[in-house]
């Protein structure tokens, strides 16, 4: 396997994880706290001169969302060599019904993927293989492609054309809204980092291109 960079996104020093810290410290509605990791995702492309040959860019909760701490990770990877994309992601028997999920968990999804989505030249269809959370690793070329080509454009339309749908609430039960408030400035958890959170899956179908495995 090659070189991997992986960052844990952590919000404060008592959160103990097994990759580099990357903090952060976004918290309020006018430096975007709406976008929660995406700040993140953005902040390293933009500023980190990454010579490693993968990018993975994790929550801190990583390995307690998906089983996979360091060592079984690596060991995955380094069994599965030479895929462009991978997937680390548990399935939850969602394989081609990920989106119409969606929906039901965050009603008013689709009214604002489907259409968003057509400006970014993706097409929409299921999903052959979920990913949620950020849990990927790509190539480090094909990340900052997907960062720069998908995410920055769809945040600016999601800022913009489609700034009411996009501030609707998700219905999403996260933090107790008193600790929401006081992280974020937010009232609750609007739909725009659901939405971003659902591009990546799509722009994979888009790009036959890569070769991609699910770990899980």
């Amino acid at each position: 396997m090659k070189n991997i960079k992986i960052y844990s996104i952590v919000y404060n020093e008592e959160q103990i994880v097994e990759y580099e810290k990357y903090f952060n410290q976004v918290k309020t509605i006018k430096d975007k706290s709406y976008l929660f990791e995406y700040n993140v995702l953005i902040e390293i492309i933009d500023n980190f001169k990454i010579d490693d040959d993968y990018l993975g860019i994790f929550s801190h909760k990583f390995p307690f969302k998906t089983g996979l701490f360091k060592k079984k990770l690596y060991w995955l990877l380094e069994n599965n060599p030479d895929f462009d994309i991978y997937g680390l992601c548990l399935q939850y028997n969602l394989r081609g019904k990920y989106l119409d999920f969606t929906e039901k968990v965050h009603p008013g999804f689709k009214e604002l993927f489907y259409p968003l989505c057509k400006d970014l030249g993706l097409e929409v269809k299921e999903p052959e293989s979920v990913i949620y959370s950020n849990f990927v690793i790509m190539k480090t070329s094909i990340y900052r492609d997907y960062v720069n080509d998908i995410i920055k454009p769809a945040i600016y339309l999601l800022e913009t054309k489609y700034k009411d749908l996009a501030w609707k609430d998700s219905n999403y039960k996260g933090l107790p809204r008193d600790q929401l408030k006081l992280h974020t400035e937010l009232d609750y958890y609007p739909m725009t980092t659901f939405v971003l959170e659902r591009l990546v899956s799509i722009f994979i179908l888009n790009n036959p291109q890569y070769s991609f495995k699910n770990l899980l």
